[in-house]
């Protein structure tokens, strides 16, 4: 039962579909003027179910062009910042129609179209097909290009031509997110009508230069190709190349225009082009002035333009995407004070979380919004400045961000509470901060709860941000345990996103990482060894790796861990997971470097066996087992090579007592001839251990002895024997400090 308030607009809506041109109009307007800006409306309107009608008034030609843009304006603004109405229009076949309308001569149309499907393209889930059909790309395209019957418009669109182009560039920067999109974008032509409208000549026009760098920005995001059309592609702009051109509007004095020319830079420095004086220019003129735009005085975005409002919310995290994974922008980065200004702004943002009272009522706001996203920004990149170094990690300690980290965890926006497992991750990289800050900080609870959580990407990075935490650190392993960690990372391996099981896997794997007994066998408990055994051969090579690598860890240390494991999974099992692992390792080596961190691990875990007792050893020196093992001591990947001399040192310790037994099997299959042909290994490492292993069969007599007795030289190891020599030839290169798996650590997590 509608009320009086309410039946006015139903009759607006079904006047929509009268036969009086005038009324539609009339109507139309009034749907229009009700909905902008009136969220209780626009659903009021959804609930009505105006989109078909809407979508037929595009589609019929008995509809003229004011209908039709009216119509077009009326999406917009129902699709504004909605993801469920967004989700219905286009369920609804809104995108088709309004497409069709770009065939129609009119920019007042095209225009209100345009932002209609912008609007529509703000979520994720909304389709990019259509789009690129031919007919519709092409003609997407040919409207950045500013032409004169822009002028025929209204007087808006007199005074202001470039409004076309302007939308257009905006349209391309939503459907630019995938390569092969990238990729027809720049194959239809739009690179030189992108790069034109960010010259001088339209100075005058700003609006439109920062919708061309945006679309220039979204080509160029990880694709080396796009990358090279850009910087290669000449420009009308004084001779300047299209860098110089860039960096020119890096000194712009608004803030969106700077933000835009250097997320382009960003993104062609990211992209790995070879560009001379580049990172000179990133070092000396990029980064200062992205560091310049973290300094902010007041996040009350009722004082502040539109356009600083955005440069604000984005610059934390183009400055996080910029020096990640580079250690000189990171230092760069410090000695420009960035941790200091990041700082600043978090705390910022965070002083408004103790007026929400725990956010039990909490209604964000336009101004709440945008202290959120400035702070989930700014938590990102602290995140990525303290990833690698322990100096700057103690510079987020001393600032004091941890209480505001660990707060950060329980807040209602998804978007912040991924930041701050994020920051925890890069901070528990440092044995020092777990063994004092992070244990006292009480990060662990908060931090198992969002396993939990009901976003899917939230889980993911705590769930590696928990790798890092339980790794060597036997206080918050049995945090873990006592707490029900364990099985809902048990629970996770099972999921259906192949990120949060990759991620639940290694947190398992880490957490009986040298832990006690005790700890292996509640996990496994938990986890079951049927299981274990499915992980080992999961149709992804990542989860093999890591189930690979969880078995090493469990049979490590003692010989009755080695002992349960065996015992877990079985005789029979585990010879087959060795001899169907190796084999399969053979005959795919050089196909995939997946497949070498596969041998890897499951080359260690035999190490780790090997270094049991008599039965142990015995049970996994099998005929298939040594003859694979022997076929990989000349392996292009150093860490195998390495991994297959530990091996032998473990079987023929001098302290066993069938130690002799196994030398002479050894000897029988030609391993130590095998180890002299690489005496001169390129990597310090195998040579130290190479030359350690022959030390156990440096024994005349005994060898001797066993000559007689030697089988016949098997065929493959004859011609393994030959290819050894290779290494011979090999000189040393300049890693000869480099050391593999050092303590049997495993490498950096994440």
């Amino acid at each position: 039962m509608l009320t009086n308030h309410e039946e006015k607009h139903q009759q607006a809506v079904s006047a929509l579909s009268s036969s009086n041109s005038e009324e539609q109009l009339k109507a139309v307007r009034f749907i229009k003027n009700s909905v902008i800006g009136n969220i209780t409306k626009k659903k009021l309107y959804m609930d009505l179910n105006i989109a078909p009608i809407l979508i037929k008034i595009l589609s019929e030609d008995a509809y003229n062009n004011d209908m039709k843009i009216q119509t077009a304006v009326i999406i917009a603004s129902i699709a504004n910042g909605n993801e469920q109405n967004i989700s219905k229009l286009v369920e609804s076949g809104a995108i088709k129609p309004l497409l069709e309308t770009f065939k129609i001569t009119d920019p007042r149309l095209y225009e209100s179209s345009a932002r209609a499907l912008k609007a529509l393209l703000e979520s994720d889930k909304t389709p990019h097909e259509t789009l690129f059909e031919e007919q519709y790309l092409k003609n997407i395209i040919s409207h950045l290009n500013p032409s004169d019957s822009n002028l025929s418009g209204s007087i808006a669109m007199r005074n202001n031509p470039y409004r076309i182009s302007e939308v257009t560039a905006q349209l391309i920067s939503k459907i630019s997110t995938l390569t092969e999109e990238q990729n027809k974008i720049a194959q239809n032509g739009a690179i030189p009508l992108l790069l034109d409208l960010i010259t001088a000549k339209y100075d005058f026009y700003p609006k439109v230069q920062e919708a061309a760098l945006e679309a220039l920005s979204c080509l160029c995001k990880e694709n080396i190709d796009i990358c090279i059309e850009v910087i290669n592609s000449p420009i009308d702009d004084e001779g300047k190349t299209t860098i110089k051109r860039f960096l020119k509007l890096v000194h712009s004095k608004r803030p969106e225009m700077k933000l835009l020319a250097i997320t382009c830079l960003t993104n062609i420095y990211r992209s790995n082009v070879s560009q001379v004086d580049l990172k000179k220019d990133i070092l000396l003129i990029v980064l200062p002035a992205l560091i310049k735009l973290l300094i902010i005085t007041d996040s009350n975005s009722l004082t502040q333009s539109i356009q600083s409002i955005n440069a604000q919310e984005r610059a934390p995290m183009i400055f996080s995407y910029l020096i990640s994974e580079d250690k000189d922008l990171q230092k760069a980065a410090m000695e420009g004070d960035a941790i200091t200004k990041l700082a600043n702004i978090i705390k910022m943002t965070a002083a408004s979380d103790d007026e929400q009272n725990n956010f039990e009522n909490y209604i964000p706001t336009n101004t709440t919004l945008h202290n959120e996203r400035l702070r989930e920004s700014s938590l990102f990149a602290i995140g990525s400045i303290c990833a690698y170094e322990e100096e700057y990690r103690e510079q987020v300690i001393e600032a004091k961000l941890l209480p505001i980290i660990v707060q950060s965890m329980s807040h209602p926006n998804y978007g912040i509470r991924m930041a701050a497992c994020h920051c925890t991750k890069s901070l528990s990289r440092s044995v020092k901060n777990l063994r004092t800050t992070l244990v006292d900080s009480g990060v662990i609870t908060p931090l198992l709860k969002l396993l939990s959580d009901p976003d899917v990407q939230v889980q993911i990075v705590a769930c590696a941000a928990l790798c890092n935490v339980v790794l060597d650190f036997s206080p918050m392993k049995k945090v873990v345990l006592e707490n029900g960690g364990v099985k809902r990372l048990v629970t996770l391996v099972h999921s259906m996103d192949s990120n949060l099981r990759l991620n639940a896997i290694w947190a398992l794997k880490n957490i009986v990482f040298s832990a006690e007994s005790q700890i292996k066998d509640q996990l496994m408990k938990e986890l079951g060894w049927d299981e274990l055994y499915m992980l080992i051969n999961d149709k992804e090579l990542d989860i093999q790796e890591q189930a690979m690598n969880l078995l090493r860890n469990l049979a490590c240390s003692s010989e009755y861990d080695i002992e349960e494991t065996i015992k877990g999974l079985g005789e029979t099992r585990i010879i087959n997971i060795f001899e169907s692992k190796l084999q399969w390792g053979i005959q795919n080596t050089n196909t995939n470097s997946k497949v070498d961190d596969i041998i890897i691990q499951t080359i260690w875990s035999l190490v780790n066996i090997y270094a049991g007792n008599e039965k142990h050893k015995k049970l996994l020196m099998t005929d298939n087992i040594l003859e694979y093992l022997f076929q990989f001591i000349n392996h292009k990947n150093e860490i195998i090579r390495l991994t297959v001399i530990w091996c032998c040192l473990n079987l023929t310790n001098p302290d066993d007592v069938g130690t002799p037994e196994r030398k002479k099997k050894l000897i029988s299959l030609h391993f130590p001839n095998a180890f002299k042909m690489i005496v001169n290994d390129p990597k310090i490492d195998v040579r130290n251990k190479v030359k350690e292993v022959l030390k156990h069969f440096e024994e005349p007599a005994e060898i001797q002895s066993y000559k007689s007795l030697t089988m016949p030289l098997n065929r493959s190891n004859e011609s393994l024997l030959s290819d050894l020599s290779l290494h011979n030839n090999q000189s040393d290169d300049d890693d000869d400090d480099e050391d593999y798996y050092g303590g049997y650590l495993p490498p950096d997590i994440y």
